[in-house]
């Protein structure tokens, strides 16, 4: 398999895991409470779309600006979708305009960590050799 391949089924493997954890009935999760400024939920938001642009980009070898900004218009629609699909499925899961923001923000970080990740990447490379075959 190509690098490019990889790199593709990872993406597409993220995107199937955002998917299906997102749509599970909440009945799936144990009850969970964290007493913080952000709660432990908008920081997996946070996190699943960030590694979720960074992924996708990386896939496709996107490097032009005017990509990078489809892509991001492209994974907040996809985290829009998702809570839409929570709040008309019953699966005990709600629409929460939180998630939408935390997910937006998620992939704008991606997008700002994207050039760090990039230049970074032969040093990576370097110390987890897998990354080879994968970008």
């Amino acid at each position: 398999m190509t690098r490019g391949k990889i790199a593709l089924v990872l993406a597409v493997l993220w995107t199937l895991l955002i998917s299906t954890s997102c749509l599970l009935p909440a009945s799936s999760f144990k009850a969970f409470s964290f007493d913080t400024i952000i709660s432990i939920d908008k920081l997996v938001h946070f996190t699943l779309y960030s590694v979720f642009f960074v992924l996708w980009s990386l896939a496709l070898g996107l490097k032009k600006k005017r990509q990078l900004f489809i892509l991001m218009a492209v994974t907040i629609t996809f985290g829009v979708l998702i809570e839409i699909l929570q709040a008309t499925m019953s699966l005990g899961r709600s629409y929460e305009l939180d998630d939408i923001i935390a997910n937006t923000i998620g992939s704008v970080l991606g997008l700002v960590m994207l050039p760090f990740i990039r230049r970074m990447m032969p040093l990576l490379k370097k110390y987890l050799p897998f990354l080879n075959k994968v970008y």
